[in-house]
């Protein structure tokens, strides 16, 4: 499947003389070849973050939501990214305030009734932070019923999430096996809906603060393959080009016309 935005293809060296043709990745969510490359990018560097920050912090579970039935699917689209970057600036000065780390990746999906609706693993926490009782549905034998259970509650984000402009519920918890709450977090990232294009442009399905853990960047030999001239710099190197899919084999049989590399098909 080609790239949708038509992102440029590289040359890699296997062995020898022998190189490789693949296109690059086009970083946009809504092309269905590129969007899971990317989705697959994100969760390796959510995973391996928390992995790291874990090591010197406590992790925490945050879960927060669009407020209303009374609003549309499109007006809190319109602000969701406004009153999340909000809340986590306000959670951003009360970390500097308790002299505690800040960090955090925000992964947001849709609920069922189309509105937003995020899951943030992070270093902050308030100091307020204790066990009491919240009421939400329960089932018990095929019963559904608003009950109080027992969970973790806080004054502080509960107010700081409303004066966002978020709805009240919120859901806090202690990330315990980081692991596992980690690829929890990041296996949203391969739902549907977040690769379709009913996601408004330049939404933000993951987030990640200035001090989360990058990925370390592989080092290699590739170049791109933009020009005639990248391909007559590949002609002159290689004596056998490898391709995986019909999209490389095509580039690779227009621009290498004429010369005595040899064209592999895997």
């Amino acid at each position: 499947m080609p790239c949708s935005y038509h992102a440029p293809f590289f040359a890699y060296n296997q062995h020898d003389k022998v190189y490789g043709i693949s296109q690059g990745c086009c970083n946009h969510w809504d092309c269905p070849r590129c969007g899971k490359l990317r989705a697959k990018q994100e969760y390796g560097r959510i995973v391996e973050g928390i992995r790291t920050l874990g090591l010197t912090d406590q992790i925490w579970f945050i879960t927060v939501t669009c407020r209303g039935r009374e609003m549309s699917t499109k007006e809190s689209e319109k602000n969701y990214g406004i009153w999340t970057n909000k809340l986590l600036d306000a959670w951003r000065l009360q970390s500097k305030r308790l002299g505690k780390k800040w960090a955090y990746v925000q992964v947001t999906e849709r609920q069922t009734r189309g509105h937003p609706h995020s899951h943030i693993l992070t270093t902050f926490c308030p100091d307020d932070v204790a066990v009491d009782w919240k009421k939400e549905r329960v089932s018990v034998e095929g019963r559904q019923f608003m009950a109080y259970v027992s969970a973790l509650r806080s004054a502080y984000i509960g107010q700081s999430v409303i004066r966002a402009g978020l709805g009240e519920q919120y859901d806090i918890t202690s990330a315990g096996k980081l692991e596992a709450v980690s690829r929890y977090v990041a296996k949203y990232l391969f739902q549907d809906n977040i690769f379709n294009d009913r996601w408004p442009k330049g939404w933000k399905r993951v987030r990640y603060s200035q001090s989360f853990p990058k990925l370390g960047r592989e080092k290699t030999d590739a170049f791109v393959l933009l020009k005639s001239d990248d391909w007559h710099k590949l002609a002159k190197v290689a004596v056998m080009v490898s391709v995986r899919d019909a999209q490389s084999l095509s580039e690779a049989e227009f621009w290498l016309k004429g010369s005595d590399v040899l064209i592999l098909k895997k």
